[in-house]
């Protein structure tokens, strides 16, 4: 799978073209891919920084290039450095043993995400552009495009991309729902919200009740969301447990919400999304103490695509509970994982005040 802004696991995604790669080269087996397969082992544990050195010496003795300067690039992502990032995929691409293949297009992804991230939209454009110029049904490219468009405030070249998206595959609702969020955060939300109801309306008889519940969430007609989605307070499906309780927030009954979320996490396997989510609601409540507690369940699952957001949660917590020490001691080790987190930053400067 190509990785793209949409994947949420797009840092478990890389390592995994990564891996299948060397599998398909049999380099797995060769003794001089020892730091190159550490790097990957190591981003897979989300120990970006320990990443970034197992790859720099991945290259210092000659390992794979490509997928060396391209392994770091996933793991600077990781770190919030994404101007090293752009600079290790732009070395990736150089060092391409064919042109084009599925891992130059995927690394040209990542390297479109970089630009994005530092705000440099223009050349995340150029990329995606180049993509769709060879791959004219890349819908990936269409969507993403659109949301590097949008931020350079060029709403109807962006909405004729989201079409464009929206027809290559016009049973996404995902894609939808995603469109939305980006256009609501560069003020378009009531355009966004025109596309969900048009998706609605045109799909409302193949829609399961869940899905109209997800609906309903993002239009911000909660009533209608929690009745679609209530039947599934005892499911077992972590996204719709989660969009229920988000709803019940959203309502203000933070009770209920905690619930759906303790109802969901009692009966079925672990969920990271959902152990935060625990952790927000039991905060709005005042319950710190058991906040900490969710927060570090989620934590102790290992490796997630929260894990970032769980930890910081968590020192947030700390400092309602009034443990300062424990929390100033937590920030420093945060940042020696994600130096680049500016929220991190702001919050470690209220902390030494403590």
């Amino acid at each position: 799978m190509i990785a793209n802004l949409r994947i949420v696991q797009a840092v478990r995604v890389g390592v995994l073209v990564l891996m299948a790669v060397l599998l398909m080269d049999g380099c797995g087996k060769k003794p001089e891919d020892t730091n190159l397969l550490a790097g990957m082992e190591l981003v897979e544990q989300y120990d970006f920084q320990g990443a970034v050195e197992s790859f720099e010496a991945a290259l210092l003795s000659n390992e794979d290039t490509e997928l060396s300067y391209r392994g770091q690039g996933i793991a600077y992502m990781g770190l919030g450095n994404y101007a090293e990032a752009e600079a290790a995929f732009l070395k990736s691409i150089e060092n391409a043993k064919s042109r084009p293949s599925a891992l130059v297009y995927d690394t040209n992804y990542y390297l479109a995400s970089a630009y994005m991230k530092q705000g440099k939209y223009a050349d995340a454009e150029n990329i995606y552009s180049a993509i769709i110029g060879l791959r004219k049904k890349e819908k990936d490219a269409y969507y993403l495009r659109a949301c590097a468009v949008l931020r350079q405030n060029r709403y109807d070249d962006a909405v004729a991309d989201f079409e464009t998206a929206f027809a290559l595959d016009s049973n996404d609702i995902g894609l939808v729902m995603d469109a939305y969020v980006e256009m609501q955060a560069a003020g378009y939300g009531e355009q966004g919200k025109e596309y969900i109801r048009k998706f609605m309306s045109e799909k409302e008889k193949s829609l399961k009740d869940g899905e109209k519940g997800i609906i309903y969430y993002y239009l911000e007609d909660y009533e209608n969301a929690r009745k679609y989605l209530a039947p599934f307070e005892n499911g077992d499906d972590p996204k719709l447990s989660l969009i229920l309780g988000q709803t019940y927030e959203k309502l203000g009954d933070m009770n209920h919400a905690t619930v759906v979320y303790q109802t969901y996490l009692g009966s079925n396997k672990p969920d990271a999304a959902i152990y935060n989510s625990l952790g927000i609601c039991l905060m709005h409540q005042d319950r710190y103490e058991e906040a900490v507690e969710a927060f570090e369940s989620g934590i102790g699952m290992g490796a997630s695509d929260y894990l970032q957001e769980l930890r910081f949660n968590r020192i947030v917590a700390y400092e309602y509970t009034g443990n300062f020490a424990q929390a100033k001691t937590m920030m420093e080790e945060y940042l020696q994982i994600y130096p680049n987190d500016g929220r991190a930053k702001k919050e470690n400067e209220f902390l030494k005040t403590r």
